[in-house]
C-alpha cells in the first residue's frame, strides 16, 4: 500500500513538472505577444549623377530625346549619339556615299527618325531610317523619290497615336513636296495648296498635317479648302499643338508675336482663346508642350517662362531645347540640364 502510494506521488510530481514547462513554453518561451524590438537598417545609395558630356566646339544640330537621356550631333559626317548616364558614345553608322539630310527625336521614346540622302549623276535618293538608341539599332523604313541633287529633308512630323509619319522635302527653288508614310510602310504624296511651304505639324489624335503657306501667308489643314481666318490676324504663324489636339497659332509681326490663338480645327476661329503676351516674342523662341503648356526662352537672359504662371526657370550658357521635365544647354562645352519642376 505504501508501494503504491508512493508511486501515486511521483507521477503527480512528474506530471507537475511537466505542465509547469509547457505553461512556460507556451506562455513566455513562444508567446506571440511577447514584445521583440527590431530596427530596419536601410542602406542609403547616393543619387548617381549625370555624366560629364563634352560637346565639340564644331558639333552640329544638337538636340536630346524626349526625357533628356541622349544626346545626338552631327561631327563632320558622323552622327554621334551619347547616353548622358553613362558618357557612353555611338556613331550611328551608314553606307558609303549616303549622308545624313535631316533626323529628329520621337515624342515619347528614345528613338530619332533619320533621312539618308546618297546622291548619284546629278539626283539624290532619300532613304527614311530609325535608330533606336536603347538598343543601338537602326532599319530601314521606306525609300522616297529620287529628287535634284540640291533637294535636303527640311522636316519630319510624327505621331504615335496615329502611326503616321509626314516628310517635307525642299527642291531647288524651295518648291516643297510632302510625303506620308502609314502604320504599313505605304507611302503617298500629299495634294497641298501651297508649292512653298514653311513650318508644318501634325495632330496627336486625327490624322491631319497642318502647314503654312509662304506666298500668301495661309494656314491650311490637309481634307480642309479654306485656310484658318482668325479675325484680325493678317500673318498667321503656326506656333504648334499638343496631346488634345489643340492648335496654336501666332500673329506675327516684323519675325515677333505678342498674341497666340488657340482652339480646335473644327471649331469656329471666331471662338478661338487667346493669350497675351505682354511683349513681342522670337517666334522661335516659343515652345508648345503636349500638355499645353507654352514656355518661352530668353537666350540673353538664360531663362525660360512658363506662360500664364509666370514662373521662372534659369539655365547656363546657350538653350538647345526644352525636354521632359528640363532645359538642355550647352555651358563651357557641355551639356547641362536644368530642372522645370
Amino acid at each position: 500500500m505504501k508501494v503504491f502510494k508512493r508511486i501515486i506521488v511521483w507521477v503527480a510530481v512528474s506530471l507537475a513538472i511537466q505542465f509547469a514547462g509547457l505553461f512556460y513554453i507556451n506562455n513566455y518561451f513562444l508567446s506571440s505577444q511577447t514584445e521583440i524590438k527590431t530596427k530596419k537598417v536601410l542602406k542609403s545609395e547616393p543619387k548617381k549623377e549625370d555624366a560629364v558630356i563634352k560637346i565639340p566646339q564644331d558639333a552640329k544640330n544638337v538636340s536630346v530625346s524626349f526625357d533628356g537621356k541622349y544626346l545626338a550631333y552631327y561631327q563632320g559626317d558622323i552622327l554621334k549619339v551619347v547616353d548622358s548616364k553613362t558618357g557612353d558614345e555611338k556613331n550611328v553608322e551608314f553606307k558609303d556615299g549616303v549622308k545624313v539630310s535631316f533626323y529628329k527625336w520621337l515624342k515619347d521614346r528614345n528613338r530619332m527618325l533619320i533621312a539618308e540622302k546618297e546622291d548619284s549623276n546629278g539626283s539624290s535618293k532619300f532613304n527614311l531610317s530609325y535608330y533606336e538608341a536603347d538598343k543601338d539599332i537602326k532599319e530601314d523604313i521606306k525609300e522616297l523619290d529620287w529628287s535634284d541633287k540640291n533637294a535636303q529633308i527640311d522636316d519630319i512630323q510624327e505621331s504615335p497615336f496615329t502611326n503616321v509619319i509626314y516628310v517635307k522635302m525642299e527642291s531647288k527653288g524651295r518648291r516643297t513636296n510632302i510625303y506620308r508614310i502609314n502604320i504599313m510602310n505605304d507611302m503617298q504624296k500629299i495634294s497641298t495648296r501651297s508649292y512653298i511651304i514653311g513650318k508644318i505639324g501634325i495632330l496627336s489624335l486625327d490624322d491631319k498635317l497642318i502647314y503654312g503657306d509662304d506666298i500668301y501667308h495661309n494656314i491650311y489643314v490637309t481634307g480642309r479648302e479654306n485656310p484658318i481666318t482668325i479675325k484680325g490676324v493678317k500673318n498667321p504663324t503656326w506656333i504648334g499643338s499638343d496631346e488634345n489636339d489643340k492648335i496654336y497659332i501666332g500673329d506675327e509681326e516684323n519675325g515677333k508675336i505678342s498674341n497666340i490663338y488657340y482652339g480646335n480645327i473644327n471649331t469656329d476661329e471666331n471662338n478661338y482663346g487667346n493669350i497675351n503676351l505682354n511683349q513681342s516674342v522670337d517666334k522661335d523662341d516659343i515652345f508648345v508642350m503636349p500638355s499645353g503648356k507654352i514656355y518661352i526662352n530668353d537666350n540673353l537672359k538664360g531663362v525660360v517662362t512658363e506662360v500664364g504662371t509666370g514662373k521662372q526657370y534659369t539655365y547656363k550658357g546657350n538653350f538647345i531645347q526644352i525636354f521632359e521635365g528640363g532645359i538642355a544647354s550647352i555651358s563651357n562645352g557641355q551639356l547641362e540640364k536644368a530642372s522645370l519642376n
